[in-house]
């Protein structure tokens, strides 16, 4: 009987706080005021290489308007790199985008191993996407350019 009195109390506390209602909006208890994607176009040809010491890097920085200064302070920003976007094959992966690689090098007969990473950080207005090799075989090879990429970016404000 007892188990039975505390199922009723746990079941009507439930009941109880899910009929709760607030204003909406960022302060309220029914849902975000905007929720907006943004998908990102990132060629080739935008790749810059970082050119520093060491632990070099490839990155991409683009205008982002949609984040203001309160998206900036009382948002949250979500990035997905996409694949094939808007096509029945389309598919994503939410950053940090972090791939294990083996590649054959047939010119040495030998396999080499890296990791691959891409990540991303926001200003007011802007986005930089970052693109790093664990081997920084790129440091080496200096014709190496990341390929094209898509990037969908959702903002809820």
């Amino acid at each position: 009987m007892k188990r039975l009195f505390q199922a009723a109390i746990i079941i009507l506390s439930l009941g109880l706080l899910a009929s709760c209602k607030g204003e909406p909006g960022l302060n309220g208890r029914d849902g975000v005021g905007v929720i907006s994607t943004v998908l990102i176009n990132v060629p080739q040809s935008a790749w810059e290489y970082s050119r520093i010491d060491n632990n070099n890097y490839f990155y991409a920085t683009v205008d982002m308007p949609e984040i203001t200064n309160p998206v900036y302070e009382e948002g949250l920003i979500k990035m997905y790199r996409a694949y094939d976007f808007g096509s029945d094959y389309s598919a994503q992966t939410e950053l940090p985008y972090v791939r294990h690689n083996e590649e054959y090098v047939e010119d040495g007969d030998y396999m080499v191993f890296y990791t691959e990473t891409v990540d991303y950080e926001f200003s007011v207005g802007k986005m930089t996407i970052f693109y790093t090799e664990s081997d920084f075989n790129y440091e080496i090879d200096e014709s190496f350019i990341p390929e094209t990429m898509q990037f969908r970016c959702v903002i809820m404000y």
